[in-house]
């Protein structure tokens, strides 16, 4: 049976005497990280239902001929790719974080660049739907 083991630095890179091999040591994965793991996966998906709702409903609430109305239509069609992008960030970080538990593995867990990323992607459809909406105020 292969398990997989974190290498310990042996006594000379710590700085002790004698040379000797790494040791392995096996790492131990509770079950409770699985559910972290699937507790986190459905907290981005919660957000990306709730994005998706606003959506649909900015789109079916637009007035009809007017000009805010194209606007509002266009911001609620913008959100649903954002939440889209949530629920596919969500699905690679959770596949990817099971296979490491799975595998035992000791690497690095946490994703500091993704969450930065959704967060400027919102807030850049956001921006959008302001500056269109200026704009349309101030010169249409």
């Amino acid at each position: 049976m292969n398990r997989p083991y974190a290498a310990v630095p042996s006594s000379e890179a710590r700085g002790g005497g004698h040379a000797a091999l790494p040791r392995k040591v096996p790492v131990k994965v509770e079950p409770k990280v699985f559910f972290a793991n699937e507790r986190t996966y459905l907290a981005w998906v919660h957000m990306a239902v709730i994005l998706a709702s606003m959506s649909v409903g900015i789109v079916a609430l637009a007035e009809r001929e007017t000009p805010a109305g194209y606007v509002a239509k266009l911001y609620g069609a913008s959100l649903m790719p954002v939440a889209i992008g949530f629920v596919l960030y969500a699905l690679h970080n959770y596949l990817k974080r099971t296979a490491m538990l799975s595998r035992r593995d000791p690497g690095p867990y946490d994703d500091a660049v993704g969450p930065t990323v959704m967060g400027g992607l919102l807030l850049a459809g956001i921006l959008a739907n302001a500056f269109v909406k200026f704009y349309t105020v101030y010169y249409w």
